[in-house]
């Protein structure tokens, strides 16, 4: 029962009091017509709907900004329905680009509608449990709502950046080609040595001018090889380390730091693994391809910033998920009380690397406006340059990414010297 069937019953119960008090029958006649409408109505309500529904989606996963069509097919398998509404669930995020995903209409037995409709979105996980359906006598006075499954789910994959090559150095690598330079002599390209020749060995790689001095000999030379890495990620969920300014967030541009270093590592034939910090703990052990990509992909769609009492505190790292010779990248803008935490890991043999968004430039802008603000934005600034340099000094390397600029250029600044303290050898 609406708000409309209440109100003619109120009004029809009044009429006839009104009626009975003054002792006139005109009142009571006045109630006649309203009281004709309502019962109009309830004998024409449905006492039971039987409807299906089915619904397609263009894709299940897409970019962000990309269109995504969805038809939901309802079928009537009951009796004629002469008022009908079908809504699909609207998410916040979501952008209609075209059709419509409210439509009222009337259903006879056994016929089908479609609601069809394009949208976009942003980040995230968008997913229906079913339509929602709402039936109704012909004046709309008795409705009967009900929730009809169709479930479906579309990932709109995080935006992510075409990052160069970075001259990672870890100290263990897997016997399997790749980019990086494994500290042995073998198959390679950057020059590693000399030594005796051994049977099998390429003629191309003699080096005559060794044995040219000693003739009774035959020497070969020796490159470096180069092999792939177990890759960590670990993106910071927690609430703490969320900042907002205005209607963008520093945990989009982390989520995007993500993304970008997923496709980097995996198009370079690194195994990668991820693990998101906040909330609750998702872990993808490492692998290699296309689809551990996309898993990974599927989980930062998925995540959002979440605190709990166990998992505000790095402390609780639980990067023994990782394989011990990884190299684990920290995402994440830092809380004051984290520092400590780079030097217990790095105690127990980890090998790390900070890329963190800068968030005291994100929230402020610029220093510009009143004494005020801008002292209040250089005391921020100093006490974050303190605690880059704190970690630093514990031998992990930084990367202090100011989010409107790209990724690629502050990764290259940390590791393309090879002399750079920061640089993990």
């Amino acid at each position: 029962m609406n708000k409309r069937f209440l109100f003619l019953t109120l009004l029809i119960y009044a009429l006839f009091l009104a009626a009975a008090l003054a002792k006139n029958g005109g009142l009571a006649l006045m109630a006649l017509p309203f009281l004709v409408y309502l019962m109009v109505g309830v004998f024409n309500s449905h006492g039971k709907v039987q409807l299906s529904a089915q619904r397609s989606l263009s894709k299940y996963s897409a970019a962000p900004g990309e269109a995504v069509e969805v038809r939901v097919t309802v079928e009537n398998q009951g009796g004629e329905l002469v008022n009908l509404r079908l809504a699909d669930r609207w998410l916040p995020g979501m952008r209609l680009e075209e059709g419509q995903h409210v439509r009222h209409l009337a259903l006879p037995a056994g016929a089908r509608t479609e609601l069809a409709y394009v949208f976009s979105a942003s980040r995230g996980c968008y997913s229906w449990e079913g339509v929602e359906i709402l039936a109704s006598d012909p004046f709309g006075l008795v409705e009967i709502p009900l929730q009809v499954p169709a479930p479906g789910e579309v990932l709109v994959y995080p935006d992510s950046q075409r990052l160069r090559h970075i001259a990672l150095r870890p100290r263990h690598t897997l016997h399997s080609a790749g980019p990086i330079p494994a500290r042995r002599g073998g198959s390679g390209t950057d020059f590693w040595g000399v030594r005796q020749y051994r049977p099998g060995d390429p003629l191309r790689w003699v080096a005559w001018r060794r044995t040219a001095r000693q003739p009774h000999l035959l020497f070969t030379k020796e490159f470096e090889q180069e092999e792939i890495a177990d890759i960590g990620l670990i993106l910071d969920a927690r609430t703490l380390t969320v900042h907002e300014n205005g209607d963008f967030s520093l945990f989009e541009h982390a989520v995007c730091a993500c993304a970008s270093l997923t496709e980097l590592f995996i198009r370079e034939g690194n195994r990668v693994g991820l693990m998101i910090y906040g909330d609750r703990l998702p872990y993808l052990s490492p692998g290699y391809g296309k689809l551990q990509h996309n898993r990974i992909l599927a989980e930062l769609a998925r995540a959002t910033p979440g605190s709990s009492y166990t998992l505000d505190s790095l402390k609780n790292l639980p990067v023994r998920l990782f394989p011990s010779r990884a190299v684990l990248f920290f995402i994440s803008p830092l809380g004051e009380n984290d520092a400590q935490v780079f030097a217990r890991l790095r105690g127990q043999g980890f090998q790390i690397v900070l890329v963190s968004p800068d968030p005291v430039r994100f929230t402020a802008g610029s220093s510009q406006g009143d004494s005020t603000a801008r002292l209040a934005y250089r005391a921020a600034r100093l006490e974050r340059i303190a605690l880059l340099k704190q970690i630093v000094r514990m031998g992990v390397p930084v990367v202090d990414w100011q989010v409107d600029r790209p990724l690629t250029n502050a990764l290259q600044t940390v590791f393309q010297q090879a002399g750079n303290p920061a640089r993990p050898v």
